[in-house]
C-alpha cells in the first residue's frame, strides 16, 4: 500500500471535481499543503489497488482558532486548520477559539468562537477594538471582545483568505478570496470586486502599504499586483515567478518587499518591484511563512520541509538556523515585537514550537497535532 496522502486541489473541486492521487508529485504533495486545504467528510476503502472517497465534500476550510500567552503578558493569536487529534487537551472541542495562560500548558475552550477559520485581524474603530475571523464561510467580526460575533459578507465572497484594513478610515475593508478580491467602504454592509489589471483570480493575501494607505500589494496566484488607488486597478509587479503564497513588506524599510512563492523560495525587490532576485542560501521550493523583527534586522521564513530560515540582510541571503525534521509543512512565523529572540512557528501537524534564544533552541508550545497557519499579537 502507498502511503503517500491523497491530493486535494482546491480548483478543481470548485469545478466540482476530485484530484486524488496516491502517487502524488512533490508538487502535489506540497500543493497539499496550501492554504486552501479543504474539510472532507471521507471514508478510505481501502482495496488491493485504490482507495475510494465516498460521502461528501464540504466547501468549508476545517479551520480552528486559538489564544496563546508569551512571557511578558502579551496575549498572542494562533489560526489552525485542520486537527489530527479529536479535541484539545482541556478543551470538550477542536474547532473554535482557544486560550492558555501564562505559563500554562492546557488550551481551554475560548466562548462562542465555534467558527471555521484561515486568519484573524484586528481594527480599531472608535473607542471599540474589533477582532475579526477570515473564515470558510465569510467574514466575520466581534465587537464585545470576542463574545458575539456577526458575518459581514454573503454568497458572493465565500471563502475569505486574509483581511485588511485602512489604518485612517475604519470603515474600508479589504479581503482576499479564491474569488479575487474584494472592498467594502461601509462597515462591512457592501462589498464590491476589485481586480481591474489581475489575470488571475485566486489571492492568498492583500496588505497595505506601509507609508500610503491607498497603495495594496495581492499576492495572486499568477504574479504580486500592486494598486496605486485603493484597489481600483491593478499592475502586476513581475516577481519572477507564479504562485505567490505570502507577502511581506518591511515597516522599517518600505522599498523592501518579499514574497514566498510555491516553487521557488524568497523572491525580494529593494526598489519597490521594480527589479527583483531570489534569496540566496533557501531552497527553491514552496514558501508559506515570512517574518521580520520589528528593526527589520532579522527575517525568518520556512514552508514545505525546509525547517525555519534566517536573513541579516534584508532578505538578499539566508542561513538555516533549524532543520526541524520532524516537521513537514510551516505555515507561519511570529517575532515578539519586544523580543527579537522569541519566535513562534506553526506547524503542519505539529502545533506551536517556541524559541526564547533566537532559534538556537526550539520546545513544542502546545496544540500538538494542529495546523497552525497564523500567529500574531492581540491588541
Amino acid at each position: 500500500m502507498n502511503s503517500r496522502p491523497f491530493i486535494i486541489n482546491h480548483r478543481s473541486c470548485h469545478s466540482g471535481g476530485i484530484l486524488f492521487k496516491p502517487n502524488a508529485s512533490a508538487r502535489e504533495q506540497k500543493d497539499s499543503f496550501r492554504m486552501t486545504v479543504l474539510f472532507i467528510s471521507a471514508k478510505l476503502h481501502k482495496t488491493t489497488r485504490s482507495f475510494f472517497l465516498t460521502y461528501w465534500l464540504f466547501h468549508l476550510a476545517f479551520t480552528n482558532t486559538c489564544l496563546a500567552q508569551n512571557m511578558a503578558g502579551r496575549i498572542y493569536a494562533a489560526v489552525l486548520f485542520n486537527n489530527s487529534k479529536s479535541n484539545v487537551t482541556g478543551a470538550d472541542r477542536y474547532i473554535g477559539v482557544f486560550a492558555r495562560a501564562k505559563g500554562d500548558t492546557a488550551w481551554k475552550n475560548f466562548p462562542n468562537t465555534n467558527l471555521f477559520a484561515f486568519g484573524l485581524g484586528f481594527a480599531q474603530h472608535g473607542a471599540t477594538q474589533r477582532y475579526y475571523i477570515a473564515g470558510g464561510n465569510g467574514l466575520h467580526r466581534s465587537a464585545d471582545g470576542g463574545k458575539t460575533w456577526k458575518i459581514l459578507t454573503g454568497w458572493e465572497t465565500m471563502e475569505v483568505l486574509s483581511v485588511a484594513f485602512d489604518p485612517v478610515e475604519a470603515k474600508i475593508i479589504y479581503i482576499a478570496t479564491p474569488y479575487g478580491i474584494f472592498k467594502s467602504i461601509d462597515d462591512g454592509k457592501n462589498w464590491a470586486e476589485k481586480m481591474r489589471g489581475c489575470k488571475s483570480w485566486y489571492t492568498d493575501e492583500v496588505i497595505i502599504d506601509a507609508l500610503d494607505r491607498h497603495t495594496l500589494y495581492a499576492a495572486v496566484d499568477d504574479d504580486l499586483y500592486r494598486s496605486r488607488d485603493g484597489g481600483e486597478n491593478w499592475v502586476a509587479l513581475q516577481a519572477g515567478a507564479p504562485g505567490i503564497r505570502t507577502v511581506v513588506q518591511l515597516a522599517t524599510h518600505s522599498n523592501v518587499i518579499l514574497v514566498g512563492t510555491e516553487d521557488y523560495g524568497v523572491r525580494v525587490t529593494f526598489d519597490e518591484g521594480k527589479n527583483w532576485s531570489g534569496g540566496k542560501g533557501i531552497p527553491a521550493t514552496a514558501i508559506y511563512a515570512i517574518h521580520a523583527s520589528s528593526n527589520g534586522k532579522a527575517i525568518y521564513a520556512g514552508g514545505y520541509k525546509t525547517g525555519v530560515w534566517r536573513s541579516n540582510d534584508l532578505g538578499q541571503s539566508w542561513l538555516q538556523i533549524w532543520t526541524a525534521p520532524e516537521i513537514e509543512a510551516i505555515y507561519s512565523l511570529f517575532v515578539d515585537p519586544a523580543n527579537a529572540d522569541h519566535l513562534l512557528v506553526g506547524t503542519n501537524g505539529k502545533g506551536i514550537y517556541e524559541s526564547t534564544d533566537g532559534g538556537m533552541t526550539w520546545k513544542q508550545a502546545g496544540l500538538e497535532g494542529a495546523h497552525v497557519k497564523q500567529i500574531s499579537i492581540l491588541p
